[in-house]
């Protein structure tokens, strides 16, 4: 069952959380009990997948939240990951992390166990918005475990942060942004909220006791934080990601420009670089259970792309992008002439290398793309 991967990354999908959040809708359980059996399995499952000597320019830890695991677990995980990988010297490793998870002690053990990035769970610094999300920190919480993290050696952090909360204003994301970037952390993810099925916050709109997020208050807040960013001399390289010079997430770059790469754990996805995806069950249970049979029973399905479906992805992933799509990947379809009305408008730069979205071509990525789908070669 093992796979090869030509100088990719390695995902390690943590699923359990202490809570849920209302917004979110990754898998995840809260029945932290049932920790080291998934963690059994996840083992497995990289004794299985990962084949000595592996090559991995990148290793991440996402989730669910994985600073959740006991010491213990996260050792047995991490070296069972570790083990067959032939890793780049330097190579970026990284660690999600809640702010309320971070101390003293995890710190030391994070950096022990070979993490080099720390991604923190902020989401906002106000605490009446987190209780509003449903999340157990406090402001001062965040702030002190950024702190923390950089006093313990940890350079290179990347901070989440939520915009376009309903009762919000420009003033309040301004107030926001500012104080992350006081923290001095070289990298920023910023996310629009959205309601997604099956959240709690999808059904407490759906009841009308909670208020759907504003696109205009998104837009508004998303204009402001990128030409502050770029005033600032960031480096603004995908829709919701924002470093400093050098400081750009390598492993989540790697997926927007269709490398390949593992994904170990209940929910992971994995792809082979060329036309095959592959999905892990979305189910704790079931994923053990499989993992835990003599003759492990599939825990995943796999997807091979049309030619369709992969230039669908590309344009999709690529436009994301700073750098956005090249000609090379339209494999001669008449971009230029699907794409017309926003090159007219200015939303869009079409050149010899290829298509970049520009000014407010931003906030229609979504509705650029889809103007391609509807081309064939």
């Amino acid at each position: 069952m093992s796979e090869a991967v030509a100088a990719g990354g390695v995902y390690v999908h943590v699923p359990f959380c202490r809570h849920a959040c209302r917004y979110c809708d990754f898998h995840f359980s809260t029945l932290l009990k049932r920790i080291p059996d998934v963690v059994s399995a996840m083992v497995r499952e990289a004794e299985l997948r990962l084949p000595q000597g592996l090559p991995a320019a990148t290793l991440y830890w996402g989730g669910g939240t994985p600073s959740v695991l006991p010491e213990a677990e996260l050792v047995r995980l991490n070296q069972a990951v570790r083990a067959p990988l032939a890793l780049a010297e330097g190579a970026e490793c990284t660690l999600e992390v809640n702010p309320e998870d971070v101390t003293d002690r995890s710190l030391a053990l994070w950096r022990a166990q070979g993490f080099n990035r720390l991604s923190v769970g902020v989401q906002s610094f106000r605490d009446e918005r987190l209780d509003w999300m449903g999340r157990p920190h406090r402001g001062r919480d965040a702030e002190d475990a950024v702190r923390r993290a950089q006093d313990a050696g940890f350079s290179n952090l990347s901070l989440d942060l939520i915009y376009g909360l309903p009762g919000s204003g420009l003033g309040e994301w301004q107030e926001q942004v500012g104080r992350a970037l006081d923290l001095g952390t070289p990298h920023l993810s910023a996310y629009a909220l959205t309601v997604e099925p099956r959240t709690a916050l999808s059904h407490d709109v759906a009841k009308g006791t909670a208020a759907a997020p504003s696109d205009d208050r998104a837009a508004e807040d998303f204009r402001w934080l990128r030409a502050e960013l770029q005033r600032q001399a960031w480096d603004a390289y995908e829709i919701s990601n924002y470093a400093k010079p050098g400081f750009r997430a390598q492993h989540n770059s790697a997926y927007w420009k269709g490398s390949p790469y593992v994904g170990i754990g209940p929910g992971a996805h994995s792809f082979d670089g060329r036309r095959t995806r592959r999905a892990n069950v979305r189910s704790n249970p079931g994923y053990q259970k499989a993992l835990a049979a003599p003759v492990p029973a599939e825990w995943f399905e796999l997807e091979v792309l049309s030619d369709q479906e992969w230039f669908h992805e590309q344009v999709l992933t690529q436009l994301r992008r700073q750098e956005g799509l090249s000609r090379a990947e339209a494999q001669g379809r008449d971009l230029d002439g699907a794409w017309s009305s926003w090159i007219r408008q200015g939303m869009l730069l079409a050149d010899d290398q290829g298509w970049r979205l520009e000014g407010e071509g931003w906030l229609w990525a979504d509705a650029v793309a889809a103007d391609a789908f509807g081309l064939k070669v």
